[in-house]
């Protein structure tokens, strides 16, 4: 392995490149007055320019210093599109000897869930493999801070353990959960992808997808007799339900709004859900999903949750059949009712972050 330094990075959105003094300033307003951005990490959050000043003498001091050294690896995270500064990115305590770093970033709340945090670790993982000759790159994060996880998910770092309450940071004392990358992964890429991290893709895929056609069909349509937002709920009642650990379903509580039946269409009611109850439902239903599928490794697929016949996997195949046939069913209502196709959204599409404008696939089916 050679060690190459900080050098400039250039990704199709981002430069990542060596901090200046200039960078101190924006900094601070885009990312690091935000006490979000420092709530799983051990480091002070920033009040004020006055923090910066002093943090501005570390790196004159050390940073700056360091970037002489061939083995310190500190970018900053710059759009291309606006010039501006958004984050950090790092390569932490590099080992010569297992020939390993530490991978590290933080990213401006503003521009999160945007895929920047991910492209920037890709930049950094295929610089580190491709050019210094590194065997492994490692991350973690904590338990409750799944998000990152994502990102490293999304680079193509496994799923290696816990760590138990092992990160300390600004939030508490919790479990860390451990990923890392070896070259041998990298350069065989068709094995990089873990089962478990695909389930949770396509589950983020399913429920966007869902909301295409929440977004796009009649409300009030009449489905066999009940209004279309019957079968919304249905929908996300049963994956609330079904999805982790149907033995328990009885023992969570229901919605505010919920009555004997409402779940099931076919079922009389005088209860009449507006938008904004089922979409904050969507909402909740889809966040607790995501955050069991995080928290999930290939071999608890195979696992079997307590009290139930089925393993995790089967359960979350069962409901992604659900899901999209109700989907299917609602985006029929509308290309019956409307002449118009609504989106949806293929895997690859999903993955390229490029979405298609508007709701419809055209404007109008002749």
């Amino acid at each position: 392995m050679t060690h190459k330094g900080t050098v400039t990075l250039k990704t199709e959105r981002l430069i990542l490149r060596r901090f200046t003094m200039d960078d101190f300033e924006p900094m601070f307003h885009n990312c690091w007055r935000d006490p979000d951005v420092w709530k799983w990490t051990s480091y002070e959050p920033m009040n004020s320019l006055d923090d910066v000043q002093i943090l501005n003498n570390i790196f004159t001091d050390h940073w700056f210093a360091r970037y002489e050294k061939n083995d310190w690896y500190s970018w900053a995270i710059q759009l291309i599109a606006t010039n501006e500064v958004i984050g950090r990115i790092r390569g932490m305590n590099p080992n010569d000897r297992i020939q390993q770093v530490e991978l590290a970033y933080e990213l401006g709340q503003n521009w999160w869930n945007q895929g920047y945090a991910t492209e920037a670790a890709k930049a950094v993982i295929d610089f580190f493999f491709n050019d210094v000759g590194l065997y492994r790159i490692y991350a973690n994060h904590a338990a409750e801070n799944p998000a990152s996880g994502r990102v490293m998910q999304k680079c193509g770092m496994q799923y290696e353990g816990i760590s138990r309450k092992w990160c300390v940071c600004n939030a508490g004392r919790f479990d860390g959960v451990n990923y890392a990358i070896i070259a041998d992964d990298y350069f065989n890429k068709s094995q990089t992808t873990s089962n478990s991290s695909t389930i949770r893709e396509s589950v983020a895929l399913m429920f966007y997808n869902l909301k295409i056609a929440m977004d796009t069909v009649d409300w009030n349509a009449d489905i066999c007799g009940a209004p279309a937002w019957r079968y919304i709920y249905h929908t996300l009642h049963s994956a609330d339900k079904w999805f982790i650990n149907p033995s328990k379903r009885n023992d969570e509580p229901e919605p505010s709004f919920h009555t004997p039946g409402l779940d099931w269409p076919d079922t009389p009611s005088d209860m009449v859900l507006d938008r904004e109850m089922l979409y904050t439902y969507y909402e909740q239903v889809r966040k607790k999903i995501l955050n069991y599928c995080d928290c999930l490794n290939d071999s608890q697929l195979n696992e079997q949750p307590q009290g139930c016949t089925g393993t995790r996997l089967g359960l979350a195949l069962s409901q992604f059949r659900h899901m999209y046939a109700h989907i299917g069913i609602l985006n029929g209502v509308t290309i019956a009712n409307t002449n118009r196709y609504p989106h949806v959204i293929n895997e690859s599409t999903w993955r390229s972050g490029k979405f298609p404008e508007g709701l419809y696939d055209v404007e109008e089916r002749i």
